[in-house]
């Protein structure tokens, strides 16, 4: 059994837990490389450039290590970097998201008419993996992908949709992604007799296109809008080689999909959910925690003053304004500017309560990170970070609902059953599930 994924983003890694947790340590392929994948994750591009991450002991790429044209400089702040020549700005430098304090994902290479040209691409050993190449206006034309020693592997042209690959001192050309990606599973002897994919699209496609039979399953984690997918009915109406059967984690598009279809249809249809493996247990301590790098946090000062038994940790990466500082004279306000990684782990596993109630951006995951360790999450309905793990229970109008917050914290350290009652809501909104269930639903 593998598993075929198409990117490695939160949902799939969040499946790709569940399935270990259960027992299922499958070998797991991530179609397109990102530089950032587990190191237990395989890929096309790892295995045809031979990526070792043994012999390679180069660290992530900082934002002003990217190589510039003498004269030119790098500006960055938390969010991004610019590259400019003479004030005007010739590139972009994107960070990776919830990583290491600005670690570079890629860079955009602008002309002198601010059109982005090309877009180089790191791992997280400091490694240029790939660059695309656009044409005046903006627009995709091919993307390479070059080893460790900067030698191109293969490019994929993104106007005939083929890809040309080097290996082992042939050139290949293969007519379509999927024909490359058949090759590629060959290539590694991939057991094919069943494969786990999250996708109908080109992990779909792969499977549909294999000649040797085998047993699928489908987890479906998208929303189909009350219409069930054009690939998804090729399932269910039994138009697939393989035996293919669809799991649903999320049990309102299970419910959906579900009661379309016809009886003969349903019993390829199962609803699933998710393995949580929580970093700490909730005690239902008085700790509240807020992530922020905005003073703008509607209602906070009434919220301290209503519960002057709570203590409560306000971290930011940056230094803070004065009026957040100013917070600091009530005795049960604990502020930590440019907070390091250490201290953020520490309140973590000392709170129980986070509260997502500031504007502006999210920062180091903060959310899910709460929902790692258990936190119970409380948010403002227009500023809730993470709706995944954010109960629709537990968001909050900010101007209308203030006073409901500040109730339901007090309410829910009233007895310890409701501060578990609140806890269950968060989870079952995550669609929880038991290893047991989970491989029930598989059979």
């Amino acid at each position: 059994m593998i598993n075929l994924f198409e990117h490695y983003n939160q949902m799939t890694e969040q499946l790709h837990q569940t399935l270990k947790l259960a027992g299922h340590d499958n070998e797991t392929i991530v179609i397109h490389e990102d530089g950032f994948l587990p190191d237990e994750i395989h890929s096309p591009y790892k295995f045809f450039a031979s990526y070792n991450v043994e012999n390679d002991n180069a660290n992530a790429k900082f934002f002003n290590d990217v190589e510039i044209p003498q004269y030119w400089e790098i500006e960055g702040n938390n969010d991004q970097a610019l590259i400019l020549d003479m004030g005007n700005i010739r590139g972009k430098i994107f960070y990776k998201k919830h990583y290491e304090n600005r670690i570079v994902n890629h860079v955009e290479w602008l002309d002198q008419h601010g059109t982005v040209r090309f877009i180089d691409y790191y791992t997280k050993h400091g490694v240029k993996f790939a660059q695309m190449t656009l044409d005046a206006q903006g627009e995709p034309i091919l993307k390479k992908y070059m080893n460790q020693q900067g030698q191109e592997v293969f490019y994929e042209n993104y106007k005939t949709q083929t890809i040309v690959l080097d290996w082992k001192g042939k050139t290949y050309l293969f007519e379509s992604q999927v024909a490359f990606l058949i090759f590629y599973l060959k290539q590694i002897e991939a057991d094919l007799t069943e494969i786990v994919i999250n996708s109908l699209a080109t992990p779909f496609s792969v499977t549909y296109n294999l000649d040797s039979p085998g047993r699928d399953l489908l987890f479906w984690q998208e929303h189909s809008n009350g219409e069930i997918p054009g690939n998804m009915q090729l399932i269910l109406n039994g138009r697939t080689k393989r035996q293919t059967r669809v799991l649903i984690p999320d049990k309102e598009e299970f419910y959906s999909i579900y009661g379309q279809l016809e009886e003969n249809s349903q019993s390829l249809v199962a609803s699933a959910g998710y393995i949580y493996q929580y970093k700490k247990e909730n005690k239902h301590q008085k700790q509240a925690l807020i992530m922020t790098n905005s003073d703008q946090i509607i209602n906070l000062e009434s919220i301290v003053k209503a519960n002057e038994d709570i203590d409560f940790y306000i971290g930011a990466i940056t230094e803070m304004s004065s009026k957040l500082l100013d917070l600091g004279q009530y005795q049960n306000v604990k502020l930590f500017p440019a907070i390091d990684k250490e201290t953020i782990e520490t309140l973590y596993a000392l709170c129980d309560i986070y509260l997502d109630i500031n504007e502006g951006n999210e920062i180091e995951n903060a959310v899910k990170k709460a929902f790692d360790y258990d936190l119970l999450i409380l948010s403002y309905t227009d500023v809730t970070h993470n709706h995944t793990v954010t109960a629709q229970q537990h968001r909050f109008d900010k101007f209308n609902d203030s006073e409901k917050l500040k109730l339901y914290i007090q309410q829910i350290y009233q007895q310890a059953s409701n501060f578990e009652k609140a806890l269950n809501v968060q989870h079952a909104h995550a669609n929880e599930i038991t290893a047991e269930a989970f491989n029930q639903a598989l059979q």
